[in-house]
């Protein structure tokens, strides 16, 4: 934008609405075909009446100017459909018409340049927003990201005969056969491979296996460890990958058949911080089609302890691959439940970190103030192992920071107060309590109603913005399930932020640049833009009301939080949303299972997987790790194995599943 185009600057707040009304335009084509509202409905005075509300009559009027009358009546009739589709029918006829003169003479232009520019290319892998979200509560200082954590001692393992038994291994104790040499990682790789291959029409869990990487990195591990050079626990173990995580050379479908064939030669930042741990990349596996719940192109991914279930949430083949004993670990995604909810439908320990925690480069977006990844394991100390391993600054991705993480091994739990919601598990707490943890009840009060509400705005108007192309092509006519992101998505057409993010990505990258000095406030997270002379101009980003409410969100959150961490339901979907929009870490841990439901004549050895939710505040997963971690070291649940070869003397694999359960909506 010229600097001579505008001798002043123009506040956020003209931008903003210039922004939603020219997104009216789009309805012209339709809005003619709207209806009346009701016809009782209040006006203020001198406002014109509803949409084709009214039917006027002419008499004593040169027909020509009847004519032009007619046109402007309908005009602004048509106009005002629109404009009660944005709750914005406050206009009087004459202002109407002038702000669709507007719309359409300014705003467009530049709208469609702005598109142009950052919006041809789906999936947000470029051009981030610099609209940070940023979940610190203080003013805490990060650590040095290369004082790593201090893993505890694994020494004298056997190598089992059964490379069952092998699979089901910690990461830290197939470390230990590694760096004892009792097997090579080549060797590893191999177990893990067969396994993939052998569960893969069963579950349905995998995209595609990166066997000519695999056994190259398996060999360049092994032939490291000849040389005396050992690089830490995840030294050769193999793992695999959410597949909307890139991989250069290889596939990164994102779950959905329209991206099935494409090839990014992008290296995603999680992956670049494993390869360089020396873990193996096994296998793409299963997101949910564009991270959209557990339907993806190639089926929908199964519950590996139920396979009449499906696995619910996007995260579905890292979670099922892990409790399937396919992957010693897997990386996934939460943007709103993708995390939590195939981790504790399929029984397996993992973590949501605080937002910010792992950089995110060469990842699909979803939403850029709600998109973490986290890692799906077997215990709550391999959690930790991981999430040392991918911690740390990403150049590339703005939300992303050296967490100011305490080392979860040294964790003092005798000095924490634990809170325990209605719905935590009793066994959790009792022995978190003869740990010496003091453990007291816990209500998380906030007055926020519309947490749901908040992020369904934040996350589909993001979400829009990275498919924007997908969406006007067409694209959206060939997704797996319409009533998925295609029904959201339209509906986040009429939320006029989409094409304000399109701007200011623009203009926010144009900033920084520019010295200044960044204002505080304790309470507001901030971003800058220019003015006409130069002046760098600080905005904050609760100036739009949904993020205002996230903000006043946020503020009852911390100050309502009067415990160290508190133990709750991982699934409650009030939880998942109030988390996400926090940035707050949760740490799913498996309690125990149930039987199933109407099992076959002679009983089944499918079980119901009972899971836990750890919460502690951002940036203290520390807590919620040591916590976990103090569990497991007195229960045996997260190392029980799933019965996909032995269901039962009269049970079988159906196919399809015989029990359907509806999609699950927004468990992004």
């Amino acid at each position: 934008m010229s600097p001579g185009r505008y001798p002043h600057p123009r506040p956020l707040g003209s931008t903003l609405c210039s922004n939603v009304l020219c997104i009216l335009l789009l309805f012209f084509s339709i809005v003619i075909s709207c209806r009346a509202v009701n016809p009782s409905h209040s006006l203020p005075q001198g406002q014109d009446p509803p949409c084709l509300a009214f039917s006027p009559t002419f008499t004593n009027m040169d027909s020509k100017n009847n004519s032009k009358s007619s046109e402007k009546i309908s005009e602004v009739a048509s106009l005002r459909c629109a404009f009660d589709l944005f709750d914005a029918n406050f206009f009087n006829g004459e202002k109407i018409r002038e702000v669709a003169k507007g719309a359409k003479e300014f705003n467009i232009p530049i709208i469609r340049a702005n598109r142009k520019l950052v919006a041809s290319v789906n999936g947000g892998l470029n051009n981030p927003s610099y609209l940070v979200f940023n979940p610190e509560w203080g003013s805490e200082k990060p650590q040095s990201i290369d004082k790593r954590f201090s893993y505890p001692s694994v020494s004298g393992t056997k190598r089992p005969e059964s490379e069952e038994d092998i699979a089901f291994m910690s990461v830290l104790e197939l470390g230990d056969l590694i760096k004892t040499k009792q097997i090579t990682s080549e060797e590893l790789t191999n177990i893990f491979l067969r396994r993939l291959k052998r569960y893969y029409h069963v579950l349905e869990a995998v995209v595609s296996y990166t066997e000519e990487l695999a056994y190259k990195q398996a060999r360049e591990a092994d032939a490291l460890l000849a040389q005396g050079m050992y690089l830490g626990p995840l030294h050769g173990i193999p793992y695999g990958l959410k597949d909307i995580i890139s991989v250069p050379k290889y596939k990164t479908t994102w779950g959905s058949k329209t991206f099935k064939d494409q090839v990014l030669d992008i290296e995603a930042w999680v992956y670049k911080r494993l390869k360089a741990a020396g873990a193996v990349l096994v296998a793409k596996l299963v997101s949910g089609s564009l991270a959209y719940d557990d339907i993806w192109y190639g089926g929908r991914t199964r519950n590996p302890w139920n396979i009449e279930e499906f696995s619910t949430g996007s995260s579905a083949g890292p979670a099922a691959c892990t409790s399937a004993g396919m992957v010693p670990f897997a990386i996934g995604s939460e943007t709103a439940g993708s995390i939590t909810y195939p981790a504790a439908r399929c029984g397996v320990t993992a973590l949501r970190p605080t937002f910010g925690t792992v950089g995110r480069t060469g990842v699909m977006s979803i939403s850029e103030s709600l998109d973490k990844l986290g890692p799906f394991c077997r215990s709550a100390t391999d959690c930790t192992v991981i999430l040392d391993a991918i911690r740390g600054r990403d150049p590339d991705d703005p939300s992303s920071r050296d967490s100011p993480l305490d080392d979860p091994f040294l964790v003092d739990i005798t000095k924490l107060t634990v809170g325990y919601l209605d719905d935590a598990e009793e066994e959790v707490v009792h022995i978190l309590a003869t740990k010496g943890v003091n453990m007291i009840p816990f209500k998380l009060n906030y007055t926020v109603e519309s947490v749901q509400g908040i992020l369904n705005f934040t996350m589909d108007v993001d979400m829009l913005a990275h498919f924007d192309e997908w969406q006007r092509s067409g694209q959206d006519d060939d997704y797996e399930s319409h009533d998925q992101w295609p029904t959201e998505l339209q509906r986040a057409r009429m939320i006029p932020a989409v094409d304000f993010i399109q701007l200011s990505t623009i203009v926010v990258q144009g900033a920084l640049q520019v010295p200044g000095n960044q204002p505080t406030s304790r309470h507001h997270q901030w971003l800058y833009t220019i003015a006409s002379d130069g002046r760098r101009l600080w905005l904050c980003l609760s100036s739009l009301n949904a993020q205002r409410a996230r903000g006043k969100l946020t503020r009852e959150v911390k100050e309502s939080f009067e415990v160290d961490a508190f133990i709750g339901n991982a699934t409650d979907w009030e939880k998942v949303c109030m988390g996400n929009l926090v940035g707050m870490p949760v740490i799913v841990v498996p309690t125990g299972f149930t039987n199933i439901s109407n099992p076959p004549h002679g009983g089944s050895r499918r079980r119901t997987t009972v899971t836990t939710g750890i919460y502690a505040p951002p940036h203290r997963d520390h807590i919620a790790l040591a916590l976990a971690m103090a569990y497991q070291s007195a229960t045996d649940h997260h190392k029980q194995c799933p019965p996909i070869d032995d269901l039962g003397p009269n049970d079988s694999i159906p196919n399809p599943p015989t029990v359907i359960y509806p999609t699950r909506l927004l468990h992004h």
